[in-house]
């Protein structure tokens, strides 16, 4: 898909536990989610930190192979109680959900399922011994101090050590962590721990000869307890017993498992491998029984005789990640084997899989992956008018709104290892219009006059992403070209050019970048009127609770104006109950504060949690190009395309005078609270504060139009409540009850929302909801006596997963509004009265 409200994820897994950190385009907060700790859907509501469209819209991101259990993450902005990000599981699954170290990130702890294992943040780093308590329970295994590892190789295949290896450690724990992003999946084989980088060096080391490109990395107590607890090396010192996931499903799900089994074998046998994928795709998915293990091995096995070499590693390593050990163990690890040495394990007799010799982080892998989505969007309606006026006029409009075709496209081709990396990356979108139309009947002195209106269709394509990056983590460095989005040290969008960034030590790094800035990503040209470059320092280890980074920013516009020239400060505390994030940009050239954000967030131990959030900012980002807001050459009537056409009639000091005065304040201040009710209910509830000013007109010239001026908004409140509870009908489904209530300048509003989602089966998916407004409008000079409106509005969506990485969607809806206006004229009522409904359907296919 072209660049939305997410931009990607990536998956780390030791033992029973994956961290699933997923990064947006754009900073944003985190307010609550539920369900509280398990459940087949996760819904996480988030509040966007910049005033960017993208944040407004639906996105969704290709699920990683390394987690299976994951069918969809998808992201609605367009929700009554705000942007909500959405994960939906195959299975029930324990999982935990906090703010990101960066403030464009959150992560999510997900539990193997079956295991009973609990994926937190972990214990603080302590300098004496700890324990952790394995599942199912064996006993408390201690615990060694430090969190200091040598990563000693990474690999496309499951690591191991030589016993010389071995005996140079003298007895370190040594496990396995799973890193995939960029649908690439890695293995790295870790040694600890160590209470300080010196130690872990000097150990590094004594490895140099036979794994050069081993590192060093300070680690999470979390990753170090899971560590421990599912050892490699089976230390005596330290015995643990790694746990094998827990039979959940009953003597039904085992004879299912079965079956579907047998029929798979069968259709292997007449060579039908399309079907086998699908009878052992459901076989795999049934509830953990004694067939599974068979299921998912066969599984791999169709896989590689489709010649899917990708997906049959995934289901080989999944198979192992599950059941490390026993004689189904060694025949999966030499089929792994062979699938990574390039020949043919489904047709030749199994040889003994390899060990790890050398480490192969140098060796390069090659992988393509993307996007590809068409949509169609229909708005159809009738419009009815009755007027006040003498002759009781009436019109009536059948319109199509919208009619169109949007086609999204997103591909990388990514190649490198676990240390240097690069990407080609090119995304974007063409919408097809096949054209709207209009059938008005008006009846004027009781003569009825019909008209009718068209407009042809047309097309526009959109690049939203274009560019190469390379990182290389041996060097901190990392470097990208081209169209890309950034929403950070100056920086506050899309644009085209180049960022570099070098790490300079552990608590330094250096960044640069240069481009011009893309209003639009229907801006399919680079657009130089307006070059800018910027500088930041990042303060603060990568695993510090404390961060910081300053930056300076330019940017000129053409005919030698100063754009924009700010100073900034932004600052990031990460603790395990609490996060805040706060910025402060300040231009220097116009000597004001253009923007300051401070937002907090504390989690009580009941579980309920409290967001506080102030924002002040300019409306739009103070610019000198704001000087041509509301501006056009009079004499010629056209647009002026650029400050320098301003000249003629207005001095320099006099343009960037008018740019202060074409953009306003806006202030906020929002408070948000949810707790839980119940195991399966919760409620969240919020308030928000604005305060909006206004700006001064500017006298007409010559040559330019006069601008009047703006009236400030003043302030409005938003309150909202919702309810949102799950299993109340069915298993798994969803309910959310939403009102809101807002005072505003110009009307009082009401709006009350119900939403649910309804699992019918693993790949179908229901959600009907219903919404219904009313707008009491205040006395204004235009309209003394005030109208209102009522809208009500039901719509049904479906989803269906024919496969994996595959989604199809169909939405329809209705819209019944009615609208009473205040004629000044007949002082009386005008009546609009408009029915129509809406479809939008499609389909996503991810690579």
């Amino acid at each position: 898909m072209s660049d939305g409200a997410l931009a990607d994820l990536q998956v780390q897994r030791v033992g029973d536990c994956t961290n699933l950190t997923i990064t947006f385009n754009t900073r944003v907060q985190l307010l609550s989610h539920f369900p509280d700790s398990s459940g087949r859907e996760l819904h996480v509501r988030l509040k966007p930190l910049d005033s960017t469209a993208v944040a407004l819209g639906r996105d969704s991101l290709r699920t990683p192979v390394s987690l299976p259990e994951l069918r969809s993450v998808s992201y609605e902005g367009d929700t009554p109680g705000g942007p909500v990000l959405s994960l939906f599981f195959t299975r029930d699954t324990e999982f935990t959900v906090e703010a990101g170290a960066q403030p464009n990130t959150i992560v999510i702890r997900i539990a193997r399922p079956g295991t009973g294992t609990k994926c937190g943040a972990g214990p603080v780093a302590s300098p004496t011994v700890q324990t952790v308590t394995m599942a199912p329970p064996t006993g408390l295994v201690p615990v060694p101090p430090g969190l200091y590892v040598i990563n000693v190789s990474s690999s496309a295949t499951l690591p191991s050590l030589g016993d010389t290896q071995r005996t140079k450690l003298g007895g370190r724990v040594i496990y396995e962590t799973q890193f995939e992003k960029d649908a690439q999946t890695w293995h790295r084989l870790r040694v600890g721990f160590f209470e300080t980088r010196e130690q872990a060096e000097a150990a590094r080391k004594l490895l140099a000869a036979d794994y050069p490109d081993a590192w060093v990395v300070k680690v999470t107590p979390e990753e170090r307890a899971q560590g421990v607890a599912t050892r490699l090396d089976g230390g005596s010192a330290q015995p643990v017993v790694v746990a094998q996931p827990t039979i959940t499903g009953g003597e039904a799900e085992a004879a299912e498992t079965a079956r579907l089994i047998g029929e798979a074998e069968t259709a292997i046998q007449d060579n039908n491998v399309d079907r086998a994928i699908q009878l052992l795709t459901n076989a795999s998915q049934q509830p953990e029984n004694a067939n599974t293990p068979r299921a998912i091995e066969l599984l791999g096995l169709a896989r590689e005789k489709k010649g899917q070499a990708a997906q049959a590693r995934a289901q080989y390593q999944e198979y192992l990640r599950r059941y490390p050990s026993g004689e189904g163990a060694d025949r999966v690890r030499q089929r792994l084997a062979a699938i990574d040495d390039g020949s043919n394990s489904t047709t030749g007799p199994l040889r003994q899989a390899s060990g790890f010799g050398r480490g192969d982080a140098g060796g390069w892998k090659w992988g393509v992956r993307g996007s590809f989505s068409q949509f169609y969007f229909r708005d159809q309606g009738r419009t009815s008018t009755l007027t006040t006026s003498a002759t009781l006029g009436n019109e009536v409009d059948n319109s199509v709104n919208v009619n169109q075709l949007l086609t999204s496209g997103d591909i990388t081709i990514s190649g490198g290892n676990d240390r240097r990396m690069f990407q080609i990356r090119a995304a974007g979108s063409y919408t097809k219009n096949f054209g709207t139309s209009a059938s008005i009947t008006t009846i004027d002195n009781g003569t009825e006059v019909q008209t009718f209106r068209s407009k042809p269709g047309g097309g526009i394509g959109s690049v939203s992403a274009l560019y190469f990056d390379y990182t290389d983590n041996d060097l901190g460095t990392q470097l990208r070209i081209g169209r890309q989005t950034r929403n950070s040290q100056g920086v506050l969008g899309r644009f085209d050019g180049g960022m570099v960034g070098f790490q300079a030590s552990p608590r330094l790094r250096l960044n640069l970048v240069a481009g011009f800035p893309v209003l639009s990503s229907r801006q399919t040209y680079v657009v130089t009127e307006r070059p800018f470059y910027g500088v930041s320092v990042d303060l603060g280890a990568k695993r510090s609770p404390l961060q910081f980074s300053v930056y300076w920013f330019d940017q000129h516009a053409r005919g030698g104006f100063i754009d924009r020239r700010s100073v900034g400060v932004e600052a990031r505390v990460l603790k395990r109950n609490f996060n805040a994030f706060a910025m402060v940009d300040y231009d220097v050239k116009f000597g004001q504060l253009n923007l300051g954000l401070a937002t907090f967030n504390y989690n009580f131990p009941d579980n309920s949690n409290i967001g506080v959030s102030f924002d002040y900012r300019r409306s739009p980002m103070l610019t000198t190009t704001n000087a041509l807001i509301g501006q056009f050459d009079t004499v010629n009537n056209v647009p002026f395309t650029g400050l320098a056409g301003l000249r003629p009639f207005f001095t320099d000091d006099q343009i960037y005078q008018m740019a202060r005065d074409r953009t306003l304040i806006a202030k906020s201040v929002t408070v948000t609270y949810s707790r839980p009710i119940m195991a399966k209910l919760q409620m969240s509830t919020d308030f928000t504060l604005t305060d909006t000013g206004g700006t001064p007109g500017t006298p007409a010239t010559l040559g330019t139009p006069n601008i009047d001026p703006l009236p400030a908004t003043g302030k409005e409140y938003y309150y909202g409540l919702q309810l949102i509870g799950s299993d109340l009908i069915m298993g798994n489904d969803i309910y959310i009850l939403s009102g809101r209530y807002a005072d505003t300048a110009t009307a009082k509003i009401y709006t009350i929302d119900f939403n649910a989602r309804l699992p019918i089966t693993k790949n179908f998916r229901l959600s009907p909801r219903v919404r219904y407004g009313v707008r009491d409008n205040k006395p204004t000079v235009f309209a003394p006596v005030p109208g209102n409106f009522h809208q009500f509005q039901p719509t049904v969506r479906l989803n269906y997963y024919p496969i994996r990485n595959s989604e199809i969607e169909v939405e329809v809806g209705a819209n019944f509004s009615q609208q009473r206006i205040y004629n000044t004229t007949t002082s009386a009522f005008d009546q609009v009265n408009e029915k129509g409904w809406v479809l939008s359907a499609g389909y996503r296919l991810d690579f």
